[in-house]
């Protein structure tokens, strides 16, 4: 499964900045008549660079083969160390009428560091420690809000802790980690009315 993590930048650098910020992030439209929601995701630093994320050729499902394709970004986040960026990416999933995330992508000194996903949809996610770790919860499409929490370093990649919801509450155990419950109380204030 590709993860959309392509880049060009409009701007070649000499020598890669360890301290430039990123000032602007912003997604494009989609093309006139494309099977993608949106465009290419912007993202504008300090020095003036450019560096678009693209993502990769559609292709469409056949009677003999079903693809699942990349078709936008959603949920863009700069982590409070104006150096990382998050963001989702949504796909055409099978025997789905809407897309849904599977993936979510951080980049870092202008280049993507790690796409953390699976098979599962995303439902939320967040910078933890200034940008330093990422937390993210997913599960099932439709069914019960057990959810899978994941802490990964957000350098390595490497996974650092994991806990699962309780069965019967449909939330997190009263000693779940505190990475954890901020993520549980965002992922509620996020689907609240």
């Amino acid at each position: 499964m590709t993860f959309g993590q392509s880049s060009a930048s409009d701007r070649p650098t000499k020598v890669e900045s360890q301290t430039d910020q990123i000032t602007k992030f912003f997604i494009g439209q989609p093309a006139a008549n494309s099977a993608y929601e949106t465009g290419s995701l912007h993202i504008i630093y300090s020095d003036g660079t450019d560096v678009a994320q693209v993502l990769p050729p559609f292709e469409p499902s056949t009677d003999k083969e079903v693809f699942v394709n990349a078709v936008g970004f959603t949920g863009v986040v700069l982590a409070q160390d104006g150096q990382t960026l998050g963001w989702e990416v949504n796909f055409d999933a099978p025997g789905q009428s809407y897309s849904i995330p599977l993936s979510v992508v951080v980049f870092r000194h202008k280049k993507v560091l790690h796409s953390f996903g699976g098979i599962q949809m995303i439902w939320d996610w967040m910078f933890v420690k200034g940008g330093n770790q990422v937390a993210i919860v997913s599960g099932p499409t439709h069914g019960p809000e057990i959810g899978d929490y994941r802490l990964y370093d957000v350098r390595t990649g490497k996974l650092v802790s994991e806990v699962f919801g309780d069965e019967d509450t449909q939330s997190l155990k009263l000693d779940a980690p505190e990475w954890a419950k901020q993520l549980e109380d965002h992922l509620h204030k996020r689907s609240a009315p």
